[in-house]
C-alpha cells in the first residue's frame, strides 16, 4: 500500500462524516423510546472506551494498519483467518449502506427509478473515489465538513419551534430495559462502526506525529454531539410515535418546518448531507475491504481490485432486502453480527497485544 499522509483534521472529518451519514435518515436508538437521549449519551460514553481501545492497538504498532498488526501478532494463516471476517465484515457493510443509501434516494427522490440505476450511479463514483486513496478522501472530507456541520446545526436550531420537552417524560417510564437496548443499538450503529477506521489507519500517517488517538477521540465527540443534537430534536419535534413508526424520523421531523409560509421543505437539504455521508461511508467500507484482500492475498496494490470488487458489492446490494420492512429486520440481525466484529474480536486482540506486550517487558 502506498504511504498515506493526512492532516489530523482531515481525520477527524472522515470519521464525523462517516458516523453521520447513516444516522441523518435511520432511526438510532429508537428502542429505548422517551428515553432516547439517556440511550444516546450512555452509547457515546461505552463508545469512548471501545474507540480508545482501537487507538491503543494501533499506537502498538505505529505503521500498521489492523491487517497488518493481526499477522504480527498471530502469524500468517491465524492472522488471515481474522483478517478474513474483518474483511467481509467491511464488505457486506459496504453493500448495506449502498442499499439504504439508494432505497432512501428512490423513496425521497426518485421514486420511479430502478434501484440498480441509482445504485450503479453512485458505484461509479465510488470507485473513483477509492482509487485516488484515502488521502484524497480526507481531503474531500474536510472540504465536505464545512457544509454539513453547519447545516445540521441549522436544522436542529429549526426544530426548536416544534420541540415538546413532554415528548421526553417521564424519565425511566418503560424500565431500564429499552434503554439498554437502545444503547446497545446506538453503539452497533453507529458508533463501534468506527473499526473500520482501524482497518485503514495507521498512527503515523498523521502529520505532527501519533495522533492516532486525537483523532479517533475528537471526530467521536464531534460526530456524537451533531447524532445527539439532530436524532434529539427530531425525536422532540415529532414525538415518540412519529418517530418510531417512520423509517426516515428525521427526515419526517425536518419536512415539517415552517418558518411563517416562507422557510420550509428543506427536507432536501438532509438528503444532500446524507449523500455526501454516504459517499464517504460506503468509500471508506470498500477501502477497508479491499485493504484486507491485498494482505491476505499479499498483493502489491489494491488499486486493480477496486473496479471487481466494487461490482460485487454493488450485485450483493442488489440482491439484499427488497423492502423498507425487510431493511428493519436486517439492520436489527446484523448488530449482534457487528458486535463480535466491532468489540469482541478486537478486544480479544487488544487482550493478547497487551499481555504480549508485558512479558516481553518482565523479559
Amino acid at each position: 500500500m502506498d504511504k498515506t499522509v493526512m492532516s489530523n483534521k482531515q481525520g477527524i472529518c472522515l470519521i464525523i462524516l462517516f458516523m453521520s451519514s447513516s444516522s441523518l435518515v435511520l432511526s438510532s436508538a429508537s428502542e429505548a423510546r422517551r428515553d432516547i437521549w439517556i440511550a444516546i449519551l450512555l452509547g457515546l460514553a461505552i463508545a469512548v472506551l471501545i474507540v480508545s481501545m482501537y487507538s491503543r492497538v494501533l499506537s502498538k504498532f505505529p505503521d500498521k494498519n489492523l491487517y497488518e498488526i493481526n499477522i504480527s501478532v498471530f502469524g500468517r494463516i491465524i492472522g488471515s483467518i481474522i483478517n478474513l471476517i474483518f474483511t467481509l465484515y467491511s464488505f457486506y457493510l459496504g453493500a448495506l449502506v449502498l442499499k439504504n443509501f439508494s432505497l432512501f434516494i428512490g423513496v425521497v427522490g426518485l421514486e420511479f427509478t430502478p434501484l440498480s440505476v441509482v445504485s450503479s450511479a453512485v458505484i461509479i463514483i465510488i470507485i473513483y473515489g477509492v482509487k485516488e486513496g484515502l488521502e484524497v478522501l480526507g481531503r474531500w472530507s474536510a472540504f465536505f465538513a464545512k457544509i454539513v456541520f453547519p447545516i445540521i446545526i441549522i436544522v436542529t436550531l429549526l426544530m426548536l419551534n416544534m420541540v415538546d420537552v413532554n415528548n421526553l417524560k417521564p424519565i425511566l417510564g418503560d424500565g431500564i430495559g429499552p434503554v439498554l437496548d437502545g444503547t446497545f443499538s446506538i453503539i452497533t450503529f453507529p458508533y463501534a462502526e468506527l473499526v473500520i477506521f482501524v482497518l485503514i489507519f495507521n498512527s503515523k500517517m498523521f502529520k505532527g506525529g501519533n495522533n492516532i488517538y486525537k483523532t479517533f477521540i475528537y471526530g467521536l465527540l464531534l460526530g456524537g454531539f451533531l447524532i445527539s443534537a439532530i436524532v434529539i430534536g427530531a425525536y422532540l419535534a415529532i414525538g415518540p410515535f412519529a418517530y418510531e413508526s417512520s423509517y426516515f424520523p428525521i427526515y419526517s421531523a425536518v419536512s415539517r418546518i415552517n418558518i411563517r409560509d416562507v422557510l420550509q421543505r428543506i427536507e432536501i437539504i438532509i438528503a444532500v448531507t446524507f449523500m455526501i455521508g454516504g459517499f464517504i461511508k460506503i468509500s471508506a467500507c470498500l477501502l477497508a475491504c479491499c485493504n484486507g484482500i491485498v494482505n491476505i492475498l499479499k498483493l502489491k496494490d489494491y488499486k486493480f481490485i477496486v473496479t471487481p470488487v466494487s461490482l460485487l458489492l454493488l450485485v450483493i446490494s442488489l440482491t439484499t432486502y427488497q423492502s423498507m420492512l425487510d431493511m428493519v429486520t436486517e439492520l436489527k440481525n446484523f448488530r449482534y453480527v457487528a458486535l463480535i466484529v466491532q468489540i469482541i474480536l478486537p478486544l480479544v486482540i487488544f487482550i493478547i497485544i497487551e499481555i504480549k506486550s508485558r512479558l516481553s517487558k518482565s523479559k
